[in-house]
C-alpha cells in the first residue's frame, strides 16, 4: 500500500469517526439555546487560548530541539517550531500524518537522518505518555468517587495506559542498552530479503535508536523536565481561562478544572480524528456536565469555541510556514513513496532544495 493510499484511508476513517463523535456530543442539544450562549460569550477570554497555545507549541519545539542533541548538536529552534506547526496543521486534516511529516520535514531542512528524527519524536511521545499517566492518576485520586460513578470505564483506561507505558519503557530500555541483541533477533525475520535490504534496514534501525539516545545522557535532562512541566502548565491555563467567557452559575470552577479538562482532552487526542474534532467535544462535554453539573449547551459552547481557536490557529500559522518554506505536499508524498519503494532510510546527504523546501530565514 502506497503512502498516498494510507493517507486517504486515514482521512476516510477520521471523517467517519468525527461524524459519529460529533453526533454523540450534540445529541439532544437545543441549538437555539446554544446559539444564544455563543452570542453572549466574552470572546476576549476565549482568545486567551491563542497566545497560550502558540507559546505551548514553542515550548514543545524547544524541548524537541533538546531531544535532538544526540543527533545534531544545534538544530535551529525556529525550524523545529515550523515543522511542528506544519505537522499539527496536517493532523487537522488527516489524522496521524503530521506525526510522520514533521520529523521528515525537519530532517530535510536540518540535513539529519529522518530515522533519527523519528526516534526523537518517539521519545517525545513517551515523555508525554508518562506525564499523562501521572496526571490521570492524580485526577483519579482527586475525583475518585465522582469519576468512578460517572465513568465506570475509567479504571480500565488507567490500567490500559499503565500497561502500554510499561511495555514502551521496557522496549526503549532494550533498544538503548541491548540494541545489537534486539537487531540480531530482528534479523531472523529478514532472512528472505536481499543483502541490500538487510543493510538498509540495519541503517534505519541504528539511526532510529540514535534519535532516542538523549535518554542515556544527563545533558539537558533537567531542561527537558522543566520544559515538560511548563508545557503542561500552559495547557492547563489554555483550558481554564476560556471558562470565564461563560455564565457557569454555581459550578465549582477553579484551576483544578483546567487540569481536569487538560487530562480529558489529552485522552481525546488519542482518537484518530482530524484535529481531535468530535472526540474533543464529546470528552469535554461529558466531563463538564457530569462532574461539574454545567448545562449541556454551555459545555458545548465552551468545547466548540475553544476547539475552533486551537484548530484554526494551527491551520493559519501552519499555512504561513508552508508558504514561507515554499513547501509542496505533492513533492512530499512523491518522495515518501519513492523512499518506501527504494527502501532508502537515510537523508543525511539530501539537501533541502531537492525536496523543494527552501531553508527559512535565509
Amino acid at each position: 500500500m502506497t503512502y498516498r493510499l494510507r493517507t486517504l484511508t486515514n482521512f476516510i476513517i477520521g471523517i467517519i469517526l468525527t461524524g459519529i463523535l460529533l453526533s454523540v456530543a450534540f445529541r439532544g442539544t437545543d441549538f437555539s439555546a446554544l446559539w444564544d450562549i455563543i452570542q453572549n460569550v466574552n470572546f476576549w477570554w476565549i482568545l486567551t487560548a491563542f497566545p497560550l497555545l502558540m507559546l505551548s507549541h514553542y515550548v514543545r519545539a524547544w524541548r524537541w530541539q533538546l531531544l535532538l542533541v544526540p543527533v545534531k548538536d544545534r538544530v535551529e529552534r525556529k525550524n523545529a517550531f515550523s515543522s511542528l506547526l506544519i505537522g499539527y496543521m496536517t493532523n487537522n486534516v488527516v489524522p496521524r500524518v503530521g506525526e510522520f511529516l514533521r520529523p521528515y520535514m525537519l530532517g530535510k531542512i536540518e540535513n539529519i537522518s529522518k530515522a533519527s528524527a523519528f526516534g526523537s519524536v518517539f521519545i517525545e511521545r513517551m515523555i508525554d505518555l508518562i506525564s499523562l499517566l501521572l496526571g490521570i492518576g492524580l485526577l483519579f485520586v482527586i475525583f475518585q468517587k465522582t469519576i468512578t460513578d460517572q465513568f465506570p470505564w475509567w479504571g480500565t483506561l488507567i490500567v490500559t495506559v499503565v500497561v502500554i507505558t510499561i511495555i514502551a519503557i521496557i522496549t526503549i530500555s532494550l533498544l538503548l542498552y541491548k540494541r545489537e541483541l534486539i537487531f540480531n533477533i530482528a534479523k531472523i525475520f529478514l532472512f528472505p530479503f536481499s543483502d541490500r535490504i538487510k543493510q538498509r534496514t540495519e541503517e534505519i534501525f541504528h539511526s532510529f535508536v540514535d534519535g532516542m539516545m538523549i535518554i542515556r545522557q544527563r545533558r539537558n535532562m533537567i531542561s527537558i523536565i522543566v520544559l515538560t512541566f511548563a508545557m503542561w502548565a500552559l495547557y492547563i491555563l489554555t483550558a481554564y481561562l476560556p471558562l470565564f467567557a461563560f455564565d457557569l452559575g454555581d459550578a465549582p470552577i477553579n484551576i483544578v478544572t483546567g487540569f481536569v479538562l487538560t487530562m480529558v482532552t489529552s485522552i481525546s487526542v488519542i482518537v484518530p480524528t482530524p484535529g481531535a474534532t468530535g472526540s474533543y467535544h464529546t470528552f469535554t462535554v461529558e466531563m463538564l456536565t457530569r462532574v461539574y453539573g454545567i448545562q449541556r449547551e454551555v459545555a458545548l459552547g465552551y468545547a466548540t469555541l475553544t476547539h475552533a481557536v486551537g484548530y484554526f490557529s494551527v491551520i493559519i500559522v501552519g499555512l504561513c510556514y508552508v508558504f514561507r518554506l515554499k513547501l509542496r505536499f505533492q513533492d512530499f508524498l512523491r518522495q515518501v513513496d519513492t523512499d518506501n519503494q527504494d527502501g532508502e532510510p537515510e537523508i543525511d546527504h539530501v539537501s533541502a532544495s531537492q525536496f523543494d523546501i527552501k531553508k527559512p530565514y535565509d
